[in-house]
Formats: C-alpha cells, sequence, structure tokens
C-alpha cells in the first residue's frame, strides 16, 4: 500500500488489501472510506470483504463510490460531513487514490483557497489540476 498522508488524521492509498486493513487498524485508523463501486475491476476485493475485516478490527466502514472524477455535490457533502464531524483516524481509497484525493481537494476547498488547495496537494506528490476548475468554483462560492 502507498499511503499518503495527508494530516494528522487523513491519509488516502490506492485500493487496500485484507492484511493492509489491519495494518491500518495497528496504525490507529478507525474509519475506513472505500471511494470504488464494487465489480469496477475483475478480482477486486468487495466492499463486504474489507468490511468484514475492518469489522473484525474495531473500523468504521463507510462506502462513498463514484466512478472516474465526477464526484457529485450530495456524495461530497456526505464525505466532507464525515471528515467535519469526526475527530478519528481516517483512511481513504480507490483504485489509484486519485478519487480519494479528489475528494479531499473538493472538501477543502470550502475552507482554502484554491492555490492552497493545488499546493497542498502538489507537496504531497499529486495533482488536483483536472479538478482545479471545481475546487475554484466551491471556493468561491464559500467566501
Amino acid at each position: 500500500m502507498n499511503k499518503i498522508q495527508i494530516d494528522q488524521n487523513f491519509s488516502i492509498s490506492e485500493q487496500i488489501t485484507l492484511d493492509d486493513v489491519k495494518q491500518l487498524a495497528n496504525d490507529g485508523v478507525e474509519i475506513l472510506i472505500c471511494n470504488r463501486p464494487d465489480g469496477e475491476e475483475p478480482n477486486q476485493l468487495t466492499c463486504a470483504q474489507i468490511k468484514a475485516v475492518a469489522d473484525e478490527n474495531d473500523m468504521q466502514f463507510i462506502h462513498i463510490p463514484v466512478s472516474g472524477r465526477d464526484i457529485p455535490d450530495d456524495v461530497l457533502e456526505k464525505f466532507t460531513d464525515t471528515l467535519d464531524h469526526c475527530d478519528k483516524k481516517i483512511h481513504a481509497y480507490c483504485r489509484t487514490g486519485t478519487r480519494s484525493s479528489f475528494f479531499w481537494g473538493l472538501s477543502m476547498a470550502r475552507t482554502n483557497s484554491t492555490i492552497d488547495v493545488l499546493a497542498k496537494a502538489e507537496s504531497l506528490g499529486f495533482s488536483l489540476a483536472p479538478i482545479a476548475e471545481k475546487i475554484e468554483e466551491i471556493c468561491d462560492n464559500c467566501q
């Protein structure tokens, strides 16, 4: 697992394995967010499989799936609410980590400038350029 630690309580990665769930629990993660729909790829672990191991390790599992980079506002709100109303360690994942990074970037746009959000992402080694326009739109609406 190539985990990117965004801040003290939030990290993202590509698709996790069952062993990764156990490692994340050992690292203190209490909430897993899956941003992948089931059946996106052949032989992909299902949400039920991940949730079962999460349950065994006293972790909450939240499924917030999207396909591609288009994240509907109501789906983004569910993700954002989870981050806003929780002081627990959270790990989000998808196929490559890109969708989870997009969720993070869009949620950060509510309280940060476009430049700050894009710069933070770049400093962590990923790009939010494909959703920069949406980030700017959210930033403009939140001022």
